[in-house]
């Protein structure tokens, strides 16, 4: 199966404010397909979706669940265009699936986000897409930091290892001068701290669109692409929170 039709959902705990992937959204042929993976079974604070009531069922449907539908822009908004011009997406023929993966489909209602894995290839190379964190809680000279940045700009990524908050989170800097411009996602950050760790050489960060339209969430498009060791991919694959429950 092509894992660009694939989408990841994490759900926020609200006692701990954790990450957890806790389930799955499949494009195939003519039909959507969901399951819910492991990561639902690790915290009891986590709540089933609305007729997706048995986490050991694999659900499958021709028209995209509610959940997900509702988490669309409707291209009849005349703002459509500009949105998925925000998301580096072509708006003739961008897929339910591809935008839910770039925009993160958050709504103000819930804790939930959709997100697409870092996909690594049997050689261990890998390209990825996401939007920079946090920007919104940035100074002022951030933000005019990241309007002054440009496509294929280079920027680092450095472990936050005194964060109270969050053991696992990344820094995104820029350089030249040195100034924090925002954070990896929750969702993944423990595998790009993984790949650091690993070997920080083989991993390079670049700027891939800025936005300064768009709200703070969609302003910085970053490309993180590199290379990783057999043991690495061998150790992702097999991630508990990513296996299906069914």
């Amino acid at each position: 199966m092509n894992r660009n039709d694939s989408v990841y959902v994490a759900w926020q705990a609200p006692d701990t404010h954790d990450w957890h992937v806790v389930g799955n959204l499949q494009s195939r042929k003519a039909e959507y397909v969901f399951n819910y993976t492991k990561g639902a079974l690790t915290s009891s604070k986590f709540t089933k979706f609305s007729g997706m009531n048995d986490v050991k069922e694999t659900y499958v449907s021709e028209d995209l669940f509610p959940l997900f539908k509702n988490r669309l822009l409707s291209p009849r908004r005349p703002e459509y265009p500009k949105f998925i011009h925000w998301l580096g997406l072509d708006d003739s023929n961008a897929e339910p699936i591809e935008i839910l993966a770039r925009s993160g489909g958050m709504r103000s209602t819930d804790q939930l986000q959709m997100f697409k894995r870092i996909e690594i290839g049997n050689d261990g190379k890998f390209e990825h897409f996401f939007f920079a964190h946090g920007l919104s809680y940035m100074p002022e000279s951030a933000n005019k930091r990241v309007s002054s940045l440009k496509a294929g700009d280079c920027l680092c990524l450095c472990l936050d290892v005194q964060n109270g908050y969050d053991k696992a989170a990344v820094i995104i800097r820029a350089e030249n001068p040195a100034e924090i411009v925002g954070f990896c996602p929750r969702y993944f950050a423990n595998d790009i701290k993984s790949m650091l760790l690993d070997d920080a050489s083989s991993i390079k960060l670049s700027v891939e669109r800025i936005s300064d339209d768009a709200p703070h969430n969609y302003r910085l498009l970053c490309k993180v692409e590199g290379k990783v060791s057999q043991g690495f991919l061998k150790r992702m694959n097999t991630q508990e929170e990513f296996q299906p429950v069914a």
